[in-house]
């Protein structure tokens, strides 16, 4: 294990060399949070030969833009390869290195057309969104190709379903399946009829072989990652007033698919059931589902005897299941190496000595929260990994012979640390007795003893999601704390992954228990000593939003003032677009019903900031213009248009740098905070 070796030493002064200096209690400069990050996007390719990442430009005039670089792991001391953005207004949003020297590119640029109610667009006039293309090149960057759209089905087709194509239907890389020296697995859509099919990309050739087509409401479920063979399938069927989840499962590779009963589950009623790995040596599959217990848990299935485990191989029992950690070495291709689940971040339980042992091992000397293995070779002697947590935005590290660390780079380097709070999971009681997580990330510099200060009550999206700690990609938390608010993130009734019980006391209640529960936990703060009465605020996007809409409508509110960015202040928006069918009627008429707040803007005594992006197609600007109509005439109302802005990371610099610095304007200059 790491921690036993030599490179113990070796790993702590590096950590070392890599911390900033001890810095005086100051907030991070707004500039240092909405600039490109220096590196992100980073993965490997299977065959161990290519870096790829994103990178903000080192020279040159446009420093908003991110630049795709390409490093040969054979010999890095070559520079790497790089290659901006390709017209005024295209960008790069994702990358990642496949195999061979082939790498996948994601691009987006701002699309104002029509697209007759497709998907999010509007029905009537012109949608101002974003066209994203998914698009395969190699590491010279000559050439660009598209091969996860089928372009032949599209010779015939209107412009504005062409248009729609690209815009909501991309196709993706499925598996990189690591021991095929020349395939990948992709799913790729049909531009008549938007129907997937999944299939093997000759990465060298540009050849495709259609394996798999999804048929009526059933799709692929389980692939298998050694092959691309489609071992599992998924569907619905209506019986007795609900819809039944069924699975069907290949007994052996290369049958046909058979209906297991035992794996069918209540989808209205929200129970859930995947199959997440196959063991090659016995035919038994793994499935992942919360049908027996509030608390999804892990089983496996022999499809011979139909028949589950009575008990689960793995249950946490406070937190979700997620999945199975598998090995990619080709000498024990699929072994089980660990069981993940979900707390405050993504854990793993290791079952795995070495594996796990290694990965413990560099958490603990680089004081991580969490060390993601991006690729090892089948002997370690080659580990390239990330390393990240609430107080380290993400790091990456090669490692060679466990015992040679070497610094890759990292997302956020001139980011001063040194203060930064450490996230962590807390729990406190709503006022009906229900026990609520929540993460909590007191105030920059803060100490047990301390005076109570300013907080941020900070509810997250969905409604049905959840937070994680770690490092925030928003920039929310960090930007918050250092300007000495303690923030917390409550885990609100109807947020998913904490169990079942928690997800469906949810339904009808937003803008009723639930934001009981976020005021709920604004009076913990205050018995736990961390804010004072009087200091405290709320500050939400997209649900979010709603949900600081709602605080600013409900009388002797706790906060001073709210920040309502991307958020609706009807609940029948929510269901735009989805309750449709009576699948959708059922499942989610109820669930995510709630109080229209906007009703209630009479009631505003407090401030309010509403900002919203006018390219969001989830949340149309249109929701909040008219939330802020409304309540301006009651009280202090401000309105923040974001010009080009989406609904979902990523966000441009310039639009960080604009909402940042209004937040922080409005809560000093309107909040008294």
């Amino acid at each position: 294990m790491i921690g036993s070796l030599p490179v113990r030493g070796l790993v702590l002064a590096l950590a070392a060399s890599l911390a900033t200096p001890a810095a005086l209690a100051k907030p991070i400069p707004i500039e240092d949070l909405a600039r490109l990050p220096a590196m992100s996007s980073v993965s490997v390719s299977s065959d161990g030969k290519t870096m790829v990442a994103l990178v903000g430009p080192s020279t040159g005039n446009d420093q908003d833009r991110a630049v795709v670089a390409a490093w040969d792991l054979t010999d890095l001391s070559k520079p790497p390869v790089t290659v901006a953005p390709d017209g005024r207004d295209s960008e790069f949003i994702s990358v990642a290195a496949l195999k061979n020297g082939k790498i996948q590119t994601v691009v987006r640029q701002p699309f104002t057309g029509r697209l007759q109610g497709c998907a999010e667009g509007s029905a009537i006039g012109s949608t101002r969104t974003w066209s994203v293309k998914v698009l395969l090149t190699d590491t010279s960057f000559k050439s660009f190709e598209e091969p996860f759209i089928d372009l032949g089905s599209t010779r015939n087709i209107s412009k504005s379903t062409a248009d729609c194509v690209r815009i909501t239907a991309r196709g993706s890389v499925v598996s990189t399946l690591p021991l095929d020296p020349d395939n990948v697995l992709i799913n790729r859509i049909s531009g008549t009829s938007f129907a997937r099919e999944i299939g093997l990309l000759n990465v060298n050739t540009g050849a495709f072989r259609s394996t798999y087509r999804a048929s009526g409401d059933t799709g692929a479920d389980y692939i298998d990652p050694r092959d691309g063979e489609v071992m599992s399938q998924a569907g619905t069927d209506e019986k007795r007033n609900t819809f039944e989840q069924y699975t069907q499962l290949k007994t052996t590779k290369g049958g046909a698919f058979e209906q297991h009963d035992a794996l069918t589950v209540d989808a209205v009623n929200r129970q859930v059931l995947s199959v997440i790995h196959r063991d090659e040596a016995t035919g038994i599959y793994y499935i992942l589902t919360n049908k027996f217990s509030d608390k999804s848990a892990i089983y496996t299935y022999d499809p011979v005897a139909r028949k589950l485990s009575d008990e689960p191989v793995f249950l946490a029992t406070d937190f979700d299941a997620t999945g199975v950690v598998t090995s990619t070495a080709a000498h024990d291709f699929g072994k089980v190496l660990g069981y993940r689940y979900a707390a405050d971040i993504q854990r793993t339980e290791w079952i795995d000595p070495e594996f796990g042992g290694i990965v413990l091992g560099l958490e603990q000397q680089l004081g991580a929260e969490s060390v993601n293995i991006l690729y090892r070779n089948d002997d370690f002697s080659l580990i390239i990994f990330s390393a990240s947590g609430s107080q380290m935005p993400e790091r990456y590290f090669l490692l060679r012979d466990r015992s040679q660390l070497e610094a890759l780079g990292g997302e956020r380097p001139w980011i001063d640390t040194a203060d930064l709070s450490r996230t962590e999971l807390v729990y406190y009681n709503a006022r009906d007795g229900r026990k609520l997580p929540a993460l909590l990330t007191p105030r920059q510099g803060w100490k047990e003893g301390d005076a109570p200060g300013k907080a941020i009550i900070l509810p997250h999206g969905g409604p049905w999601a959840r937070d994680f700690g770690g490092w925030d990609m928003s920039g929310w938390v960090p930007f918050l704390t250092s300007r000495g608010f303690t923030v917390l993130q409550p885990q609100y009734r109807g947020s998913v992954g904490w169990g079942l019980d928690l997800w469906r006391a949810g339904d009808g209640e937003f803008g009723y228990k639930a934001q009981d529960d976020k005021d709920d936990g604004a009076a913990w703060l205050v018995s736990e000593g961390y804010a004072a009465p009087g200091k405290m605020a709320m500050f939400g996007y997209s649900y979010g939003g709603y949900a600081a809409m709602a605080a600013a409508t409900r009388k002797n509110s706790p906060y001073q003032c709210a920040i309502a960015g991307a958020g609706y202040a009807e609940s029948a928006k929510i269901n735009v677009g989805i309750d449709r069918g009576r699948f959708s009627r059922l499942a989610f008429g109820k669930g995510l019903s709630g109080r229209d707040v906007i009703k209630d803007v009479a009631q505003a005594e407090i401030p309010i900031l509403v900002y919203h992006g006018d390219r969001d197609v989830r949340v149309p600007d249109t929701f909040g213009k008219a939330f802020y109509n409304a309540i301006r005439k009651h009280t202090k109302a401000k309105y923040l248009n974001v010009p080009d802005m989406p609904h979902s990371l990523p966000w441009t610099p310039d639009q960080q740098r604009l909402t940042l610095t209004e937040i922080e304007k409005f809560l000093t200059n309107d909040c008294g905070l």
